[in-house]
């Protein structure tokens, strides 16, 4: 019978009659892929390789950090003591606090140790408020006349002399029922470090604060230089407050008798502000500072912080502080100058009394807590 459907006539090489032939293509350079194959392997593994070499790379900086800070927080001498809280409360004091608002006591010593406190010439609050975006300084004056848990009424920084942090913060607390969780010590050492891995800072100085570093420095022994910095080889300018100032790169002693002067104008008050000044500066710097620069302070300071945190919450809290540098800054005092007065006492000779204390705690709420 003949066979009217062509296409199961296939001869024998798999084509029918209906169907064109194709020749498979020659140029497979005998490797089984052919140009644009081959073209397209190469590429792929190229960009794996790039990939892999990325990756290893990453790893790499990331062991290098977490190294740094490993490092950084074996540094770090760690106190185990922790204000009580309960001080206050038993006294009917409610503590205030917020959330997102964090409030760190900072201390600066001179010749810290573990065996005993020097005397504390700076108390600052450092308040992180991640609901506002905003990093706030409060200096307390440290010749504050308040009541010390279980000494009496005394000044602040005998409250730091007589129990060290835990006792300074426990005095804060029941005086201006404001709660605070953590505190740092930083041994002054550590201050000059900081400023000097930094590259020094750029202050404005008036003709007496540039005399009084290069007395200091030069009372001190520090340097053979009477007149170091020399104030009357520079420019001045008249500033917003009427006073003569000139700008000048101070390494980090200098920078220190700065922030320690209470003998130019201003005394104590001014004392309070230029340490704020400088730590304002010191945050500028950081901003614009590299990671290399940023860890080499840190581990710069290190040895001369103390602490009451966890190795796991002061590096939570320093991340914060670094997420921080870009926010705006505000600043503050307690006491205010009118709502302050001097007054001689038998125990602790000339000291600053606050004339009203619930107006005082209302201020420093509103400042603290943005309210």
């Amino acid at each position: 019978m003949e066979n009217n459907n062509p296409r199961t006539e296939d001869y024998g090489d798999g084509f029918y009659e209906d169907e064109e032939y194709v020749p498979a293509p020659s140029d497979d350079n005998g490797d089984g892929f052919f140009e644009e194959e081959q073209e397209e392997m190469k590429k792929g593994g190229c960009l794996s390789k790039l990939i892999k070499a990325a990756l290893v790379i990453i790893f790499i900086i990331i062991l290098a950090i977490a190294a740094t800070v490993a490092v950084i927080l074996m540094r770090v001498h760690y106190t185990g003591e922790n204000p009580d809280h309960s001080i206050a409360q038993s006294q009917g004091v409610e503590l205030r606090t917020k959330q997102g608002v964090e409030n760190i006591m900072i201390f600066g010593e001179d010749d810290h140790s573990e065996d005993s406190h020097g005397r504390s010439d700076a108390m600052i609050l450092l308040t992180i408020d991640s609901n506002n975006k905003i990093l706030k300084q409060t200096s307390l004056m440290r010749d504050l006349y308040l009541e010390i848990p279980g000494h009496g009424y005394d000044k602040l920084n005998s409250a730091y002399a007589y129990g060290g942090p835990s006792l300074a913060v426990e005095t804060i607390e029941l005086n201006f029922h404001i709660r605070i969780d953590d505190y740092i010590i930083i041994d002054f050492n550590s201050f000059t470090d900081i400023i000097d891995s930094l590259g020094g800072i750029d202050m404005q100085l008036t003709k007496e604060e540039i005399e009084y570093i290069d007395w200091q420095s030069y009372r001190n022994k520090q340097t053979e230089e009477e007149s170091e910095l020399d104030s009357g080889s520079f420019d001045y300018e008249i500033n917003d407050e009427g006073e003569q100032v000139t700008k000048v790169h101070l390494n980090g002693r200098q920078a220190l008798w700065y922030a320690r002067d209470r003998d130019s104008a201003g005394s104590d008050y001014d004392r309070a502000w230029r340490q704020r000044m400088v730590i304002d500066t010191v945050l500028d710097k950081l901003k614009e500072s590299d990671p290399f620069r940023i860890s080499a302070a840190a581990m710069g300071a290190s040895q001369y912080v103390s602490t009451n945190m966890s190795p796991f919450t002061l590096t939570g809290k320093g991340a914060s502080l670094l997420t921080a540098l870009g926010w705006t800054r505000e600043q503050y005092r307690v006491p205010q100058r009118d709502n302050v007065y001097d007054q001689w006492t038998d125990n602790a000779g000339l000291a600053l009394v606050i004339a009203d204390n619930d107006k005082a705690i209302e201020e420093l709420h509103s400042f603290v807590f943005g309210e």
